[in-house]
Formats: C-alpha cells, structure tokens, sequence
C-alpha cells in the first residue's frame, strides 16, 4: 500500500518527534511511503498547504492511505473534517489515526462515519473549551493589573527622568507645555530609546518611580 502521512503540530513549541516515530513505524507496517507531510497550523484552518497537498494526492491516486497520529492533528473543525474523511473514503483512500485505532476504509459502514463524527465533534469542543478558558484567564489578569503578552522593556531611570522631565515642560522640545503621554514616547523613541512600553505604561512607570508628585498634578490622573 502507498502510504501518504500527514502529522500538524499547533506551534513551533510542540515537539512532533513521539508522533513522527509513531506514524513511521506504522507506515512500515502498512508498505511504503510516498508522501510525508509535516506542517505548522491551527487544526481549524481548512487552507493548510500540507493538508491540501495530502488530498491533492488521494484524489491524484498517488496514495491508498492516509495516515495521521490523532484525529485532531488531521483537523479540528468537525464539517471540514468528516468531510475530508469522507472524500478520502469514496475515493478508495483509508484513513487511520494511529493512536486512537481508527481505521476508516473504502468499505467501512455507517459505524465508522459516527465514530468520526463524534470523535471530531470532541476535538472541537476542547478546542473552544481552552479558548474560552484563555480568555477567561486573559480577562482575570487585566483586571488585576497583570500585562498579557510579550515581556515589556524595564524603563531605566534614566527614561524615567526624561520621560518626566518633558511631562512638565523643563526641556526642549516641549518647553512651556505639557505633552500628552503618547507625544512622550515619541519624543523618547526619537532619541533613541528602543522597546518602550504603550504610554499609559510609560505614564504608570514614571508615578511609580515619582510617587512624591501629587496624584491631582495635571496629567498624572490617566495617560492621554
């Protein structure tokens, strides 16, 4: 049989070795492969390149069998799923999942259409399950004053010391004035001050490290 694999993982953080190993060694069992595809994606997107390569082949009758470690590493999206599982199948092509024992053939019944439909209806529902939990847990962290996201450059004092100092108006260019917080960052970068934060943080940054100066000063109550 010519075996075609298909193995995604979600991020480049994911290791696929123990699935890679897995696949391979049931190749072996099965004959020969002909196509090995590995991709990089969220198993939501119907437009991987690797898995439009993989029906690409069953349709060119390249392969007579598709072979992925899980279900949801084929797709996670339950119609686009059972829909491909099915092409596979009117088109003579078997489809196996290795770690899970599912193996969907030509001649496989209504049985095997359920099984598939049920263990990809599973897949989507985790999928949206940690969605929601990310936000959820997103969400938590802003309320409590926690940044979300890439680590932000710590401000020397410094940037701290000019940042001030243009926010009240004792230096060129903003001599007389008070500048909006967004100008300061601005003002900063031009001299030459990489990886600066947002202004807001900019603004909490320059209250933390000051908190002598009078909470009512013009400017302090929010970073505009």
């Amino acid at each position: 049989m010519k075996v075609g694999l298909y193995h995604r993982v979600s991020t480049l953080d994911q290791d696929p070795t123990l699935a890679r190993g897995e696949l391979e060694a049931a190749a072996a069992r099965l004959g020969q492969v002909v196509l090995n595809v590995e991709e990089t994606g969220s198993g939501a997107r119907s437009d991987r390149p690797g898995l439009a390569r993989i029906m690409a082949a069953a349709r060119a009758g390249t392969v007579d069998g598709v072979l992925v470690w899980k279900l949801d590493r084929f797709g996670r999206s339950v119609l686009d799923l059972v829909a491909n599982v099915r092409e596979l199948k009117s088109r003579g092509v078997r489809f196996l999942a290795t770690s899970q024992g599912i193996d969907i053939g030509p001649s496989s019944g209504a049985v095997g259409d359920l099984l598939v439909t049920v263990l990809a209806a599973v897949a989507e529902f985790e999928r949206e399950l940690t969605r929601e939990r990310t936000r959820l847990g997103h969400d938590k962290a802003r309320r409590a004053g926690k940044h979300i996201g890439r680590p932000r450059a710590a401000l020397s004092e410094f940037v701290i010391d000019r940042a001030i100092e243009l926010r009240e108006g004792n230096t060129r260019p903003f001599l007389g004035e008070t500048p909006s917080w967004r100008r300061i960052v601005k003002q900063l970068q031009a001299e030459g001050v990489a990886n600066l934060p947002d202004a807001q943080t900019v603004a909490r940054a320059c209250a933390k490290a000051h908190p002598a100066v009078p909470r009512g000063r013009p400017g302090w109550k929010r970073a505009s």
